[in-house]
């Protein structure tokens, strides 16, 4: 991801005022723990598969995705149809499909997926990495759109776990993997890249592998929580509405325990679809780990009251992994590009809002060239102004404002597209 003096948080402008309205994609990956695998003291009587069923079709009432992939499903060939049957394809449905995981490496656990047919069709599925455990590449097309342009990719991989240093390096060795296999075959496409990595902070290498833009300019992930739930969340109370393991506090001899502590799950996007430049876009503020409600930090997730689920779908997490699922939507096109749509306007975030320390800015430009920041007292005074030149893509900014006066302000953002954004803020 570029880095300049500042930071930059970057949001979609809003479809509703558009007169013609995108579809929408809704994405969900979800660690299933053990699914249909007697394994690690996990059996059946404490991750039985019948149960887990319950579990989940519960959980898909709180969120039902279009494209769905989850790791730890067991190397069974027979398992990804019967969780078809059994939570997707019910009560009269039969619109869902699924490729399960290659498993070249013969692994106990296997990654696979499944797909609203209505919504996208399997292109291809290959294998980016095989190295421990293989990291599965699924190509497909969005049915939306009539002329069979748009496509998207997902890339599922359940990265080494465990904190020891041989850990890191085999999680660093399956990330350029994937990282050179999706550089010389997916450049600048939309792509999203999601699993249970088991990264105990983003100073780790498969992370910083996955998201160089130097490195890999053509193919590196936008992390959807950056910059605020970015960093050392290890066992960190300050990332507590950002973590998605472990759902237990007490051991029960299957799922992990400690509580709430660990960001492991994750979904990342290209540039592309952070961008929006090739008619899919991510929506802003719609990526978060269902269940969480930053109140449970070293806590089960159904302790006392969620803020973020019902008590039955809380149980329901609780019961079914020790991982919450991860969740985000994508607004495609269709037969009017979302470049057409967005013609005009400002692609930008802003974070937060009222700030204290820093404003945290981020904005997309496609052109290479002079940006503007300012920000400006309700006197009319300039408080801020900044030039930078920036490249084309995804820009982070981070404008200082812990020495301005409490109050009201106007930010003014002018990228080197020629478009512009005026937002009022407050510093306290």
């Amino acid at each position: 991801m570029k880095k300049i003096s500042f930071i930059l948080l970057l949001v979609i402008a809003s479809f509703s005022a558009l007169g013609n309205q995108p579809d929408t994609l809704k994405v969900m990956q979800y660690n299933l723990l053990n699914y249909g695998n007697n394994y690690g003291g996990c059996d059946n009587t404490n991750n039985n598969i019948n149960n887990k069923n319950a579990y989940i079709r519960t959980i898909l009432t709180a969120y039902y995705p279009d494209i769905f992939t989850v790791c730890e499903m067991g190397k069974s060939t027979s398992l990804p149809n019967d969780f078809l049957r059994n939570n997707l394809n019910i009560d009269g449905t039969n619109i869902w499909m699924t490729s399960a995981g290659a498993n070249s490496g013969n692994s106990s656990l296997t990654n696979c997926i499944f797909y609203n047919s209505t919504k996208v069709t399997l292109l291809s599925h290959d294998v980016a990495n095989s190295y421990t455990r293989d990291v599965d590449v699924y190509k497909f097309r969005v049915n939306s759109d009539e002329s069979g342009q748009t496509k998207l990719v997902c890339v599922v991989a359940h990265l080494k776990a465990g904190s020891a240093a041989a850990n890191e390096g085999t999680r660093k060795i399956m990330a350029e993997n994937t990282m050179r296999y999706l550089e010389a075959n997916y450049r600048g496409d939309n792509i999203l890249i999601m699993g249970d990595f088991n990264l105990y902070t983003a100073t780790e290498q498969a992370y910083q592998t996955f998201t160089n833009s130097n490195t890999y300019p053509d193919a590196y992930f936008v992390d959807p929580l950056y910059p605020y739930g970015v960093g050392n969340w290890n066992n960190n109370g300050a990332f507590a509405n950002y973590h998605t393991q472990s759902t237990h506090r007490d051991d029960n001899g299957c799922h992990s325990s400690g509580g709430m502590d660990d960001r492991f799950d994750f979904i990342l996007m290209s540039e592309s679809v952070y961008g929006g430049r090739e008619h899919i876009r991510y929506i802003n503020g719609s990526y978060q780990a269902l269940g969480q409600d930053g109140r449970h930090f070293n806590q089960s997730i159904n302790q006392g009251v969620n803020l973020a689920v019902s008590d039955e779908v809380a149980d329901a997490l609780y019961a079914n992994s020790d991982h919450l699922p991860v969740i985000m939507e994508l607004a495609v096109g269709g037969t009017i590009g979302v470049d057409e749509l967005l013609a005009g306007q400002l692609q930008y975030d802003v974070f937060p809002n009222p700030a204290k320390d820093n404003i945290y800015v981020r904005f997309y430009q496609d052109n290479i060239g002079k940006a503007n920041i300012m920000l400006i007292n309700m006197l009319g005074q300039i408080s801020y102004n900044r030039d930078v030149v920036l490249g084309s893509g995804v820009d982070e900014l981070i404008i200082p404002v812990d020495n301005l006066p409490k109050g009201f302000y106007l930010l003014k953002i002018a990228n080197a597209d020629g478009l512009t954004k005026t937002i009022k803020m407050a510093i306290e």
